[in-house]
């Protein structure tokens, strides 16, 4: 970090105290790529009680880690409130996030989920979108699915108080979903299938990089594209999903 982030972001927290002296509260979102993950976090973060919409990139070890999420989200947002939830997702197994920080009531863990073929099939339309030629490695892209949703299910197993959401709801049972998640947070006012445009919208490397997380509405897009899965592969990826789902169920 530079000397001048640092100074930018020690200035940011004298003139929001609050930050330090106030408790705060966090949602993390664990998912995958491709699970419409930018969708909710853009609707989450368009609520008034909620900081937050893209993906930070950051690591999670211990309780200053907090701190530092939420520091970062008032100075790209240009909020100064700091009442209500700080949002973060993560999409990778290789962003820690500690027992620490999954064990603090005041952290609050929703695990989204999609179902691998129509996952493995949006990955590799990013990849032709952005020119990432690893997205279009089809077994590449479905073990990174299994292996990713293995640890979910181990979260989902361990802690208490996560909610599952599968992003088929999003789009198929909205209002249902949008008032179960409201429920969960206990926000005041209800959660909508609209939602705001944010400084990063639509940027690769913060969420969705295609055209349709700028529509600013919930919308159900069809991806046709034909791809042939290694069956072995695929049977794998849908038996962690379906462990995962049926701890929903539970």
């Amino acid at each position: 970090m530079s000397i001048k982030s640092k100074m930018d972001k020690a200035l940011l927290i004298l003139k929001n105290p609050r930050v330090l002296l106030e408790k705060q509260n966090y949602i993390l979102i664990l998912s995958h790529m491709r699970s419409r993950s930018s969708l909710l976090s853009h609707v989450l973060g368009s609520h008034d009680e909620v900081c937050g919409y893209g993906e930070l990139h950051y690591d999670y070890p211990k309780k200053s880690s907090l701190l530092k999420m939420h520091v970062e989200l008032l100075k790209d947002t240009g909020q100064s409130t700091t009442k209500g939830f700080f949002l973060d997702k993560l999409l990778h197994n290789s962003f820690v996030v500690s027992n620490e920080i999954l064990e603090r009531s005041n952290v609050h863990i929703l695990i989204l989920i999609r179902e691998p073929e129509a996952t493995v099939k949006s990955i590799v339309k990013m990849g032709e979108v952005t020119g990432d030629k690893g997205y279009l490695d089809v077994e590449a892209m479905l073990k990174y699915y299994t292996n990713r949703l293995t640890y979910l299910h181990r979260i989902a197993q361990e802690y208490e108080g996560v909610l599952i959401v599968d992003s088929d709801d999003i789009v198929n049972s909205t209002a249902e979903t949008l008032s179960e998640i409201k429920n969960w947070l206990g926000l005041g006012a209800e959660l909508t299938s609209s939602y705001k445009k944010f400084k990063k919208t639509g940027s690769a490397g913060h969420g969705d990089p295609s055209l349709n997380i700028s529509a600013g509405e919930i919308i159900k897009t069809q991806n046709d594209l034909a791809l042939e899965f290694d069956p072995t592969m695929l049977n794998k990826a849908k038996e962690i999903y379906s462990k995962v789902t049926g701890l929903k169920a539970s």
